[in-house]
């Protein structure tokens, strides 16, 4: 092992051109303003002793606006030379933000004009290292304005299942009567709303695949492609399916492609610490009892053990086999039929089953071999799994965990709490305390059990929308949020909750912030 990982950072030396001893300036450019996509992000970085630098808050896209890509384009280029490395969302620098992206009106020459300038980035500024994410528009089964155009409230499910059936049709893996429903959808969806679908997400493909002369020309210095919320057969994923074609050409050590989005951003920042800082850590991947890695979960279209590795590559880690040499396991909350559910399920209880407490057992012995331990908790989708959260708290693990994901898609919950758990060292106990405490208590106490109970006791009851809530109702909200986070943690986490500040920024129910 001693001599895979002096062969590895010889390879990494040859590759780091510039050379920053100490830790200095990045600049981050957020996909938007969202909590997990800028503030918990840069609080991580902040935490791990790393100056970030962020663009005025009016230029990132909110709930109410895209983003402003030439003036970010000019406080980028303004602010290079200040830092060490830039991360940035072409997102944000191409169409004004993640949902931008989604709903734009921008011409192929503009996008064409604002994909070259991000792949000259780097000619002006030869010090920095450039690191860049960016999308593969989503294919939601259901949705609508203001995340999605219009017509998605309408015709949303019906465009899903023809993406769905086209990718089987191109796969040969379509049903008979599949192909008759695939004909009445072609014909029953209006041609002027599959024209305007169809012509952004073309314009979308073509300015990626612009950016991919960044990396094969060695402007970036890496550049990660998520699969935002697709399925294993989707528009999304036809489109993935021509652009891995175009991904695999062009060298790994440049360039990695899976599934998720919200997650890019810290796993860049991560991967542009440990370059810097000439770390390559080494780590090792465990799970659950039953599928285990081959686990597919609900919105991803690859198994759980390929994300795990393209996530561990991306972060600027390695995965080895072997555990005793890990700097870090990675340990996987894996469903035992592989069928992840939404933590909102009655399946989600506080009763521990075997293979929970088999789980947690492993990481406790693990954590005795003084191996430091991070847990993906994706056995749920959006949000955590109420028996794991209960175990680790009741068996005193929770705190010695050096991070801790259960949000959102599985590739959200893995690739955040991978890339925090790789800046554990460079942490004072204090500081991972509290960044264990935000995610338990967004991703267990709220995701997992207050979002719902606020449903239930709040909006529903009040036919209030999920989201778009105006100011009164806002308030109401998070006062109900406040008060059943307290309630709900307290019995694990004492009164730690009271601590901090329960808000919902994008006035909707999806996410909530927490804070000091």
């Amino acid at each position: 092992m001693k001599v895979l990982r002096s062969v590895l950072l010889c390879a990494l030396l040859l590759t780091t051109h510039t050379a920053f001893a100490a830790k200095g300036t990045l600049l981050y450019i957020p996909m938007d303003n969202r909590p997990v996509c800028l503030d918990y992000t840069v609080q991580t970085m902040q935490a791990a002793g790393w100056d970030v630098q962020l663009p005025p808050a009016e230029y990132i896209a909110d709930a109410q606006s895209a983003g402003q890509p030439e003036k970010l384009f000019n406080w980028l280029e303004a602010k290079a030379g200040e830092s060490v490395a830039i991360v940035a969302s072409s997102d944000a620098l191409l169409y004004g933000g993640l949902v931008a992206s989604r709903t734009h009106e921008i011409s192929p020459e503009l996008l064409q004009q604002r994909a070259e300038r991000l792949v000259e980035l780097k000619k002006q500024h030869s010090g920095q290292k450039v690191y860049v994410f960016t999308t593969i528009m989503r294919s939601p089964k259901a949705s609508s304005a203001p995340t999605e155009p219009a017509y998605y409230k309408e015709w949303g499910p019906k465009i899903f299942r023809l993406g769905e059936l086209e990718d089987k049709l191109e796969l040969k893996q379509i049903k008979r009567k599949e192909v008759k429903e695939l004909a009445e959808l072609r014909s029953s969806i209006p041609r002027e709303i599959l024209a305007d679908m169809f012509t952004r997400r073309n314009n979308n493909i073509r300015a990626t695949e612009l950016l991919l002369h960044g990396v094969e020309s060695g402007d970036f210095d890496y550049m990660l492609i998520g699969r935002d919320d697709t399925a294993a057969y989707s528009q999304a994923h036809r489109e993935a399916r021509e652009m891995d074609i175009l991904v695999n050409e062009l060298p790994k050590e440049k360039i990695r492609f899976f599934a998720g989005a919200d997650q890019l951003g810290l796993l860049l920042l991560s991967r542009a610490a440990n370059r810097l800082q000439y770390e390559l850590p080494l780590v090792n991947v465990t799970y659950a009892a039953g599928k285990g890695g081959k686990t597919v979960p609900t919105y991803e279209d690859d198994t759980v053990a390929v994300s795990a590795k393209q996530h561990i590559y991306a972060a600027g880690a390695f995965p080895v086999y072997s555990r005793k040499n890990a700097d870090l396991v990675l340990a996987v909350n894996t469903p035992a039929d592989g069928v992840t559910h939404e933590a909102s399920d009655a399946s989600n209880s506080y009763k521990a089953l075997p293979a929970t407490v088999n789980f947690v057992n492993k990481v406790e012995r693990i954590l005795k071999h003084n191996h430091p331990v991070t847990v993906a908790d994706i056995r749920f989708g959006n949000g955590a799994d109420n028996a794991l959260v209960k175990t680790l708290f009741d068996k005193q693990l929770a705190y010695r965990l050096a991070s801790y994901g259960g949000w959102n898609t599985a590739g959200n919950s893995l690739g955040f709490a991978l890339a925090q758990g790789l800046l554990y060292k460079q942490l004072t106990p204090e500081a991972r305390e509290d960044l264990l405490n935000v995610r338990y208590l967004d991703d267990w106490a709220y995701q997992a059990n207050v979002r719902m109970q606020t449903y239930q006791q709040l909006i529903w009851p009040n036919y209030w929308p999920n989201s778009g809530l105006n100011e009164e109702q806002r308030t109401a909200a998070e006062a109900c949020i406040t008060r059943e986070i307290n309630k709900v943690s307290k019995p694990y986490m004492g009164n730690t909750a009271e601590e901090y500040k329960f808000t919902l920024p994008w006035s909707r129910m999806f996410e909530v912030k927490v804070e000091r």
